[in-house]
């Protein structure tokens, strides 16, 4: 192949995984509303468009020589014809094999067109074989694949996942495409917004400078009034000017020529100022429109619909509840709602925990929501609006059981976040506070899914860095609801300028509630704070420059202007010395070595190139509460390296899994015992003292259910933490884990090492190294 050919042809694979991911979105999406069991007629509208984009995703992929891709489009494409020849359906096995031949595709494309690091070469020829025996009408790879069906009507639905959206009935098909665009590349767009985002500085200083023509014109009003009130001491100089002698007359002769003369000249000064006070002040209502104009129409170019969060999630809740064995239909609503896109991205990871959180802490077997007098299948909402402010509003419903305060306490007992005594004083608001405690979980086990006790905790975290917050409504026994609140733009946000200490600082007007003034003599303390009735309700009070940790520049006033700020539990009220104005202003995120500072967000700059500090108001919260020094999650050994110092029993009778397995815990400071089979894990456990057990499950002689089970019922080995670290990943062997008294569970499949960590980390916690 030539120089020009190979150039051409990473030309033509770079457009295509472009392209391919468009295709694997339509496809993925029509999947899911076929797998919802609607009518003959839907099901046919349905299947062309992801018979459809998957030739065009074929020939994309033989035109780029991608044949991975190429063979499993085709053996789908097969499928699909079969269907539409034959008006055969498809049953809830074939759903799960193309998605997973989908997902084999989706993973080529991510990896650019090849085979992800790590990842099977035999993935692709396992998938071909279950799509083979779907168009063969085999049984399949594991019994599990059933020949195709004659259509006859309407069909139950073949998942246990449904998606909705407020525009449409079912599953929306894909997007009709959009005509006359080119492809630019993102940094492009955001060198543009960021040069768009810097004329606010321009426009900044446009005002600033009309306000100063205003403020000199305004000292000519001074000099006028000085001016008349000097007439009559100017008349008595005239007098006596022309009273006196030619010779003596002469200097004040001249004196009076010179306030003539200065009188005009400045009269033409205040004219010209007066005249450039005007034209600055059309000049800078006008740049301030343009730039208004400039920037709203860059900020579009960088905007994405909330659905570019959402699209992946029916997959993702179809995966979970299908593994979990529950019935859920997903709602989203509010998919029109723009974010910058910069704001997507950070969103992400935040709404699939709560995603993931809602299925498996609060969505119920459907067994037992039957016996809760509910239907089966659950229903998990997720909608966006735009609030007022340029906010955006983002709540994650579920009707599921809701969250358990008293569970909530004894986790966070037992993790040692609260003493017992503390645990009991704590009102509901508080104890809903602590689910968003790293630490804190109230999971039986951990898995790869939940149980580490950090999911709630990463979601505030990221959300807070976003500017935003998040709090908790309890429904229970009718599920919960999490609601999120954003500005809707990363780089600039409204701003209530405020004074303490004699500087100037910003507080973002999204966790601003209102700015009142409250009288000393209401000031109330109560314990080691002092707090302010407002409203009816009991905020705690903070001042300002105490939590900056600057003096204060003046004594306090009569009245003391105060900003309330949060919302729900998370209220104070910030004592400032002076309320100055509010506007928009431009976001400068702070860099290294800056990249942290407690109560500090960011910083915005003046024209005049000074920068003013935008405070970070959960931060404060925090400061004001006592626990300023921020929460950290503690990272796995090694990491921070930081020994864990344990004695561990290992049980694993495959020496290579053993040698790993005992490797890492070694390296991260462990002291390990390595075991080949449970007998001799629980001969070991009886005859010395350990700290923890990781242990197989499938192991001669007596397996790790078996074991764990023994050790459950031996009276001095009951607390001894447990975990399962095996290849059964299917949810009847997790729960048979969870059963038997397992703490932790970890699938070799997706093994992680730091899951391995974590896991042996948050199970030391509450128990003394021998």
């Amino acid at each position: 192949m030539s120089r020009h050919e190979a150039e051409f042809l990473q030309r033509l694979r770079a457009a295509f995984l472009v392209e391919a991911r468009d295709h694997l979105l339509a496809i993925g999406t029509g999947l899911l509303a076929l797998e919802k069991g609607a009518s003959l007629a839907e099901r046919g509208t349905q299947l062309e468009v992801v018979f459809r984009h998957t030739h065009s995703l074929k020939g994309a992929a033989r035109a780029a020589s991608f044949p991975r891709i190429e063979s499993i489009c085709q053996a789908v494409e097969e499928i699909f014809a079969i269907c539409k020849r034959r008006g055969r359906v498809l049953l809830a096995p074939h759903f799960d094999v193309l998605h997973r031949a989908f997902d084999l595709v989706g993973s080529y494309v991510d990896a650019g067109g090849h085979l992800e690091p790590g990842a099977s070469p035999d993935a692709g020829t396992a998938v071909l074989g279950e799509l083979q025996a779907i168009i063969r009408g085999d049984p399949g790879v594991e019994s599990a694949t059933p020949p195709l069906l004659p259509a006859s009507g309407d069909l139950p639905p073949a998942g246990e996942a449904l998606v909705t959206s407020e525009s449409h009935g079912g599953i929306r098909g894909p997007r009709p495409a959009i005509t006359e665009t080119v492809r630019v590349q993102t940094p492009r767009l955001d060198r543009v917004l960021l040069a768009a985002e810097e004329l606010l500085t321009v426009k900044q200083a446009q005002g600033e400078l009309a306000d100063e023509l205003q403020q000199l014109e305004a000292r000519f009003g001074v000099w006028s009034k000085r001016w008349l009130a000097a007439q009559p001491a100017l008349r008595q100089l005239r007098g006596l000017a022309t009273a006196q002698e030619a010779v003596a007359a002469a200097p004040a002769a001249r004196t009076l020529e010179f306030l003539e003369w200065s009188y005009g000249y400045v009269r033409s000064l205040e004219s010209a100022v007066r005249a450039l006070a005007r034209s600055a002040a059309r000049g800078g209502h006008l740049a301030s429109r343009q730039i208004d104009e400039l920037l709203e129409d860059s900020k579009s170019l960088l905007m994405l619909p909330f659905s570019a969060l959402t699209e992946t999630l029916p997959k993702l809740v179809r995966d979970l509840a299908r593994d979990q064995g529950k019935k859920v239909d997903l709602e989203v609503s509010g998919e029109n709602v723009q974010l910058d896109k910069r704001m997507v991205e950070l969103l992400r990871d935040p709404l699939i925990h709560l995603v993931r959180n809602a299925l498996d802490h609060g969505i119920e077997p459907p067994a037992r929501r039957k016996a809760a007098g509910k239907a089966d299948r659950a229903t998990l909402t997720i909608r966006a609006r735009l609030l007022h402010g340029n906010q955006v509003g983002i709540e994650v419903v579920d009707d599921g059981a809701g969250l358990d305060p008293q569970r909530l306490r004894q986790a966070a007992v037992r993790s040692g976040v609260v003493s017992e005594d503390s645990a009991g004083q704590l009102d509901e608001g508080q104890v809903l506070e602590l689910a968003f405690r790293s630490d804190v979980s109230t999971s039986p086990i951990i898995t790869e899914i939940s149980g580490r006790g950090l999911g709630l905790a990463i979601v505030r975290e990221q959300v807070e860095k976003l500017g935003g917050r998040i709090e908790v409504e309890n429904r229970a026994p009718h599920g919960a609801c999490f609601s999120i609140v954003l500005p809707q733009s990363m780089t600039t946000l409204r701003g209530l300028f405020v004074e303490a200490g004699g500087q100037v600082f910003v507080i973002p007007s999204a966790h601003v509630e209102r700015v009142t003034r409250v009288l000393p003599a209401g000031l109330k303390t109560v314990g080691r704070h002092e707090t302010v009735t407002i409203d009816g309700q009991v905020v705690p009070v903070a001042r300002l420059h105490q939590l900056l940790e600057i003096p204060a520049s003046a004594p306090p006033g009569a009245l003391l202007p105060a900003v309330l700020v949060g919302g729900g539990q998370q209220r104070l009220a910030l004592l400032v010395e002076e309320v100055l104005h509010d506007e928009e202003v431009l976001v400068k995120r702070l860099q290294r070595p800056l990249v942290r500072i407690r109560n500090v967000a960011g910083a915005t700059v003046q024209a005049s190139g000074k920068p003013i500090p935008i405070l970070n108001v959960a931060d404060l919260i925090k400061s004001a509460r006592g626990n300023g020094r921020q929460e950290t999650r503690v990272a796995v050994a090694g990491a921070e390296g930081r020994a864990l110092a344990l004695r561990v029993l290992l049980a694993e009778d495959s020496i290579t899994s053993r040698l790993l397995l005992k490797g890492i815990l070694e390296s991260a400071g462990c002291e390990v015992k390595a075991v080949a089979d449970g007998v001799e894990a629980f001969t070991a456990l009886r005859s010395e003292a350990f700290d923890l057990l990781v242990s197989d499950i499938e192991m001669p002689r007596l397996n790790g259910f078996d074991l764990t089970a023994r050790v459950r019922a031996d009276r001095k080995l009951a607390d001894l933490p447990v975990v399962l670290v095996t290849a059964l990943s299917r949810r009847e062997d997790r729960e048979r884990g969870i059963d038997v008294g397992a703490n932790a569970y970890i699938a070799k499949g997706s093994f992680d090492q730091r899951e391995l960590l974590e896991a042996v980390r948050r199970l030391a916690v509450t128990r003394e190294p021998t």
